[in-house]
């Protein structure tokens, strides 16, 4: 009977600790929350820049450690590259979101009719 108690306890420990173990992250978000709050803090060219570097990054950082691309950041990124007219490369990043996360193709074909709307526009 004590050698059943003795066994139980340790599978019931080792089941117990297995659960503790860490998981690996979905994503890497990196310095994105501070390189946004002072690019609404202080909405100027050179957070701006920042801000925009801080993307890559993000992007970069996901690739190399085999992590997917958080939520948004190639829209965002997208959006910025759209505001400085460079509209090849802002549909190729919303195209990037899109295919990374289907569920926002709504959200992504209302921001390229949106843009389509403003460059019909004098």
């Amino acid at each position: 009977m004590k050698l059943f108690s003795t066994i139980s306890l340790i599978l019931l420990s080792a089941i117990f600790f297995a659960g503790c173990a860490t998981q690996r992250p979905m994503y890497s978000w990196g310095d994105y929350s501070s390189s946004l709050y002072k690019l609404k803090k202080e909405p100027n060219d050179e957070n701006l820049q920042k801000h925009k570097q801080v993307l890559l990054k993000i992007m970069e950082d996901s690739k190399e450690n085999g992590l997917r691309v958080p939520p948004g950041v190639y829209c965002e990124y997208g959006y910025i590259l759209m505001k400085e007219g460079k509209s090849n490369e802002a549909l190729s990043y919303f195209g990037l979101e899109e295919k990374t996360y289907p569920e926002s193709a709504v959200f992504i074909q209302r921001l390229k009719s949106q843009f389509a709307k403003t460059k019909e526009q004098p």
